[in-house]
């Protein structure tokens, strides 16, 4: 189900370790970036990641991209917006921006898609009561 875009911010400081010899951050840590946004948009949202877990579900990544648009670099603040693009019945679909404050130049853009699955692995459905917290939030935004 598709649902309205909404936006979650988090904010990031880049780390030396995260960079190359030129101060230029790796590309692997923005899948890092992008999971700091999704993890505080579901604490936002009433739905901590640990509680959820505690309840036996997990949403590992079945699917991700991401698409780099400028070099971000040592010690820059960034911004991280997540938004919510498609929950169905065992899988979320997760958009991500990084941006440059204050102007909100785009550094770079990519997604996730999660599946739901129990403490084994195997897939489930998710929870109404999950599904209606996410897809409440996003109507009343």
């Amino acid at each position: 189900m598709s649902v309205p875009t909404t936006v979650s911010t988090a904010h990031i400081r880049v780390r030396y370790p995260e960079t190359d010899r030129m101060g230029v951050a790796h590309h692997t840590h923005f899948f890092v970036w992008f999971e700091v946004g999704r993890t505080e948009y579901m604490r936002d949202r009433g739905c901590p990641y640990s509680e959820l877990e505690k309840q036996g579900l997990f949403f590992p990544v079945v699917e991700a991209g991401a698409r780099y648009h400028r070099p971000v670099r040592y010690d820059e603040e960034l911004r991280v917006e997540t938004s919510l693009e498609e929950v169905t019945a065992a899988r979320v679909h997760f958009a991500y921006r990084l941006v440059r404050p204050p102007a909100g130049e785009l550094l770079a853009s990519g997604f996730t898609v999660h599946a739901a699955v129990d403490a084994s692995g195997s897939p489930r459905r998710i929870p109404p009561e999950v599904r209606h917290r996410l897809l409440a939030c996003e109507a009343s935004e």
